[in-house]
């Protein structure tokens, strides 16, 4: 097993956040999320063999709303760990957990090697909302990651130095009132000790680029890796398109329809695209939303020759 991962994240955003200093070259990460079945969690383990081979800085792995994958979450953290070369990074979130569950969560996740977190409030659970007390008094991700300080400061890490990451918007929040509010949350989340952030979904590269610019007038000084995914169907779009806050591009709605529904070179296309506006524009690496699968994630970095060549 390569050790290189046990100095926090791996390659270019490494440098960016030890030395303050732009990458030579381009990196990625992926985002994955636990298994709902038997059948899917042996596509997943073949997904996570191929997105693991092809170097990236790091495998981010979902967690439910009020703890619901708690348990496969850190099963799939551990599984990245033991048998691959990837640095796991474990999301967490507040909503409707207690302060002690949190840090319980947060010291079992410690407590099989991995330190790196992705610090989120997350979504209310199915069926409740903000006007639920038990969402509305969960800790902000703020506190989290003033939480994940101080879990650190009890356990600290003996092989990882671990990195806490946080998330970004470029269209805004649901519950912000402004971009100037989103930005001063962020930034008093990089004070309490954020190291670099990702962001939400989005179709455009003005979009990151101007929010990036809008967070460094602000005070951002931390690296913000773009989120984007490569979607193969016309209900992906639809969610992307939920979860960015606005419209999908009008023409790759007209051609994913065109094509019935089922278009993948068309995700991948569009995607190849906005990552090289994103990385022209100075974007630090590129934050893939995998789906669990792999095959459009890794033909985007072929694209962009940001693969390294077999036997490398």
């Amino acid at each position: 097993m390569s050790e290189v991962r046990d100095g926090g994240l791996n390659g270019a955003l490494s440098d960016v956040l030890l030395t303050g200093s732009a990458p030579t070259r381009p990196r990625f990460s992926f985002e994955v999320f636990p298994a709902r079945s038997g059948a899917a969690a042996l596509a997943l383990g073949n997904a996570v063999q191929h997105l693991a081979a092809a170097g990236p800085d790091f495998i981010s792995v979902t967690y439910g709303a009020n703890g619901s994958n708690r348990g496969a979450s850190r099963d799939l953290v551990k599984y990245l760990r033991d048998h691959t070369d990837a640095l796991p990074l474990a999301h967490l979130t507040t909503v409707g957990e207690s302060r002690d569950a949190i840090l319980e969560a947060i010291h079992g996740i410690m407590d099989t090697g991995v330190h790196d977190f992705l610090a989120l409030r997350g979504d209310p659970p199915r069926g409740s909302d903000e006007s639920d007390p038990a969402v509305a008094g969960s800790l902000s991700s703020l506190e989290l990651v003033k939480l994940v300080a101080q879990a650190r400061a009890e356990r600290p890490a003996f092989t990882s130095v671990g990195r806490t990451s946080v998330a970004a918007y470029p269209n805004g929040h649901p519950l912000s009132r402004s971009r100037s509010e989103d930005l001063d949350w962020l930034v008093a989340k990089q004070e309490a000790g954020a190291q670099f952030a990702i962001t939400q979904l989005f179709f455009r590269a003005e979009e990151y680029l101007e929010f990036v610019a809008d967070g460094r007038g602000a005070g951002l000084t931390i690296p913000v890796l773009p989120g984007l995914m490569p979607v193969a169907t016309a209900a992906q779009l639809r969610k992307v398109a939920e979860l960015a806050g606005r419209p999908a591009p009008s023409e790759l709605v007209r051609e994913i329809e065109d094509a019935g529904g089922y278009a993948p070179e068309l995700g991948v296309e569009h995607t190849t695209a906005l990552a090289r506006e994103l990385l022209a524009g100075g974007a630090p690496s590129l934050h893939l939303y995998t789906f669990n699968r792999h095959e459009r994630v890794l033909a985007v970095l072929r694209e962009l020759e940001l693969l390294a060549p077999v036997g490398v």
